[in-house]
């Protein structure tokens, strides 16, 4: 039986003519693959727009249990969803994000509060008109991420270094080598005072950003998974502002 679904596009990869694997995060369902129809007719030019990173959109779907791949039907852009692609900066985002999503949620659990904030990250970065804001967005979407997936760094913590591994600061410098101090442990207290609505106002220039991401990308690596096969990256870090 098709039901409706609510999903956020992460990512989409091309495996033959003819077809296509798009990866998304299903409100109530979690990570979810679908295969899609590939080609160049108008349809299929839709049909990408619609399923470009971070797009919100709505299909039909048969959830047929036993199944790792799903066929999607009548996929139609959420309402008031933007299309995050007709920005440059914003589809490099999203395609950073939409990728970096993919690896991190594949053995995720269905969260109601994962979902919120995924969802509502999604429409928040289609608004977004700050130029500066949008280049700033996925250091505070990490940030904020982190929570979610369980590993948030403690800022109730005191002192001037902050171990990556524990997530907290302290005092003096750990017995190994995961720990930030000066400048760097203090742009973790400084990521965290910084929600959506003042992205544009994170004070840090092109260097800052690159090292902020840095940062974070080490830090999930650390507690979670290697990131060392997100392609995306080293664009997306030629574009920072």
């Amino acid at each position: 039986m098709y039901e409706h679904l609510e999903c956020i596009a992460l990512r989409t990869t091309r495996i033959s003519d003819s077809k296509s694997l798009l990866s998304v995060w299903e409100r109530t369902h979690g990570r979810l693959t679908f295969a899609i129809p590939a080609g160049a007719s108008r349809e299929a030019r839709r049909r990408r727009a619609v399923t470009s990173p971070m797009m919100l959109f709505g299909c039909q779907c048969d959830l047929r249990p036993g199944r790792d791949i799903y066929s999607a039907r009548e996929l139609t852009a959420a309402d008031g969803a933007a299309v995050v692609d007709r920005s440059p900066a914003k589809a490099m985002s999203g395609m950073f994000l939409g990728e970096f999503l993919d690896l991190m949620l594949r053995r995720a659990d269905v969260d109601r509060h994962l979902s919120d904030f995924l969802f509502g990250s999604a429409q928040a970065l289609s608004l977004i008109e700050n130029s500066r804001a949008v280049a700033n967005f996925h250091i505070i979407f990490l940030y904020r991420l982190a929570h979610f997936m369980g590993i948030e760094p403690s800022l109730d913590s005191e002192g001037n270094v902050f171990d990556l591994r524990e997530a907290r600061f302290r005092d003096t410098a750990p017995g190994h080598s995961d720990y930030l101090d000066g400048q760097e442990a203090k742009m973790v207290r400084i990521m965290g005072r910084y929600s959506y609505d003042r992205a544009q106002r994170l004070p840090l220039d092109r260097f800052g950003r690159k090292s902020a991401l840095d940062i974070i990308l080490r830090y999930f690596s650390i507690h979670l998974t290697s990131l060392d096969s997100i392609k995306s990256l080293d664009v997306l870090r030629s574009m920072i502002e």
